[in-house]
């Protein structure tokens, strides 16, 4: 009899386990994940106005093999509220702004870009092409992150 309450119990927990109807978001399948990949977005303010700060995509292999991952320095060329949105796209590897409109001339004008490599403890570093130190850290469980470009920091979000 116990032997059969088992195996009852077994099935049951199996069939919860893999029916995707019973299945439950946990705040951890909210949390971006190498596994996915994640970009990250940062914006900020210079002396020339607003900046966005953006890299390619991150995931495991990135880290693992020390691949390069690009950060992209962008700034507005029109009107750019704060209320709006600023996503990125990981399919296309581009910022978005608003509804989907794509972040390309004459929304905004690159104004540098950085290839930085894997330094450990979710870091990386490298120079812009003109020659400008450039770091950031993943923090956060992938959440946020800090970049550095020169001797001005800069907070944002990774998706």
């Amino acid at each position: 009899m116990l032997k059969q309450f088992h195996r009852v119990a077994l099935m049951v927990s199996g069939i919860a386990l893999f029916s995707p109807s019973l299945l439950i978001n946990t705040v951890s399948a909210q949390t971006p994940s190498l596994g996915d990949g994640v970009m990250c977005v940062a914006k900020g303010k210079t002396k020339d106005g607003k900046i966005y700060l953006y890299t390619s995509l991150i995931d495991s292999s990135t880290i693992d093999r020390k691949q390069p991952v690009s950060v992209t320095i962008v700034e507005p060329v029109s009107t750019i509220s704060d209320s709006e949105l600023v996503v990125l796209d990981k399919k296309t590897n581009s910022l978005l702004i608003g509804d989907a409109v794509s972040a390309t001339p004459p929304e905004m004008q690159p104004v540098g870009l950085a290839l930085t490599t894997y330094q450990g403890n979710n870091t990386f570093s490298g120079k812009t092409q003109a020659g400008t130190p450039v770091s950031f850290s993943l923090q956060n469980s992938y959440r946020t992150i800090q970049i550095q470009h020169g001797d001005q920091k800069f907070t944002g979000v990774c998706h």
